[in-house]
């Protein structure tokens, strides 16, 4: 079982390692007697990731939300109506809004690192990163908060009181701005490694920065600033044989790998581990310490009848049968054909308590990245974006990435087909990693992704709903500020 490190305030179980880090409580210190030592400033950074592995966060509902709005999957229960695309029920909305809170926690507590701890006599070194790790935290969510919600309040100082919650909704690009501002300082800030396993680091800035300029269809800067990440020479995709290798990327007791960048640390605590898996499981299936069925698969979709067999991600991923405690073969049920297993933990000791962790970036990500973006800034693709997807393709099938292979090698593809081959292995590779819905709106082919697979699509869908809370409470904007339909 992963060894447990103990480093926020408010409890949190952060990441599996060695080193151990005892911090006091943020919220028993009086503010006057805080910010003073290299202590506090390393408490106040651990303390911006406790929202982002919330449940309400990357946890579970933001992944579950993202699931169930790509087109390979439909929501169960309450989550049905997401997956319906004609605008979100109460239920949903009261979650989105769940979401934004969660995202504002984690900004507002980069920003009180970002405000006072340059102020705090210490190694310069070692501030000047962990002020820059804030800067990435804060970007990251409102990286997330943009895709939402489209243009959201911009807040870059600390909120003690409700003096300064006044902030006009900013525009996509401002918001924008921002974003990349923040990630410039973090990789020229952040080192190359952390002591402690699932820290950002100047490589997580660099593969952000990259997925931020492909969203903004900057093709050169997101092609270059890839290949800096590729160039390092620090990541390799893990090996893979046969399917269950993939548990070297995704297991339980995974604490790291050559193609980690920049993950959440989970851990089999009770509420301390990832709440998702109960999502995605029935739980007789033995993977789960429960299973709410949340995100089902659509088994007679083409995404699922024209993947490959032999493409070791297809039997890895999803499920449509069980075996029982006595070794017999069971089907899933007919309203529940297909769910996924990619993250299992068959040793979980709680709903909450999964030690699987979650990538937020990886080096597949760099990859698929670098291929994109260099097919596009060069209206087809080149040698090396052929080598950059091919390398994910052949890992696929169990072969050295490094190595050619004709047989699952793409080529001869134009530039349109190209981005199209791209997409379809994003969407293969990241199954259950949130990623598809965001493509889909990124590149503009949501409703007509959806719609192929004959259902109606209401362009609501396109933006979440800003919560009635911020627009209470915020006098800055007003519910004429509310996204389209809400």
């Amino acid at each position: 079982m992963k060894n447990i490190v103990h480093l926020l305030v408010v409890t949190l179980l952060f990441v599996a390692c060695e080193d151990a880090l005892e911090e006091a409580p943020v919220d028993q210190i009086a503010r006057e007697a805080f910010y003073t030592s290299a202590d506090d400033a390393q408490a106040a950074i651990f303390a911006v990731y406790d929202p982002l592995r919330n449940t309400d966060y990357y946890g579970a509902r933001l992944l579950g939300h993202l699931e169930v709005l790509a087109e390979y999957a439909n929501g169960r229960g309450s989550y049905r109506p997401v997956s319906e695309y004609q605008g979100l029920d109460a239920v949903n909305t009261g979650r989105t809004e769940n979401m934004w809170q969660q995202m504002y926690s984690s900004i507002n507590r980069a920003n009180a690192v970002i405000g006072n701890v340059p102020s705090i006599v210490m190694d310069e070194t070692e501030k000047n990163a962990i002020v820059a790790e804030a800067h990435f935290l804060r970007a990251l969510n409102y990286y997330n908060l943009v895709r939402g919600w489209g243009g959201v309040p911009l807040r870059t100082e600390e909120t003690i009181d409700l003096s300064n919650q006044a902030a006009p909704r900013a525009t996509v690009d401002q918001v924008y701005e921002l974003i990349v501002d923040d990630l410039e300082i973090a990789e020229r800030g952040l080192p190359a490694e952390q002591d402690e396993i699932g820290r950002a680091t100047q490589w997580a800035a660099k593969t952000l920065l990259a997925e931020v300029y492909l969203t903004r269809e900057q093709w050169d800067l997101s092609r270059d600033k890839a290949q800096e990440v590729i160039s390092s020479n620090q990541f390799t995709l893990v090996a893979v044989q046969e399917p269950d290798d993939f548990s070297n990327l995704f297991g339980p007791e995974i604490i790291s790998s050559s193609e980690e960048i920049f993950s959440l640390k989970y851990t089999r605590v009770d509420g301390q581990g990832f709440w998702f898996l109960s999502f995605i499981h029935l739980v007789q299936a033995g993977y789960s310490a429960a299973g709410f069925r949340v995100v089902l698969g659509i088994p007679d979709l083409p995404f699922y009848t024209e993947w490959d067999d032999n493409d070791l991600r297809k039997e890895h991923t999803i499920y449509t049968s069980y075996v029982d405690a006595q070794g017999d073969s069971i089907p899933l049920p007919d309203n529940e054909p297909m769910l996924f297993r990619k993250f299992r933990d068959p040793e979980g000791v709680s709903p909450v308590g999964h030690g699987n962790d979650f990538p937020v970036l990886r080096y597949a990500d760099a990859l698929l990245i670098y291929a994109e973006a260099a097919s596009q800034a060069s209206g087809g693709p080149t040698a090396e974006a052929y080598g950059a997807i091919n390398q994910i393709r052949r890992r696929a099938y169990g072969l050295d990435a490094s190595t050619s292979a004709p047989s699952v090698d793409l080529s001869g593809l134009d530039a349109a087909t190209f981005r199209d081959a791209v997409l379809q292995e994003r969407a293969r590779e990241f199954v259950a990693e949130g990623r598809r819905w965001w493509d889909l709106k990124r590149t503009g082919r949501a409703r007509a992704v959806i719609e192929a697979t004959g259902k109606e699509f209401n362009d609501i869908m396109l933006l979440w709903p800003i919560p009635l809370a911020e627009i209470d409470n915020n006098p800055a904007i007003s519910s004429e500020d509310q996204n389209p339909g809400y």
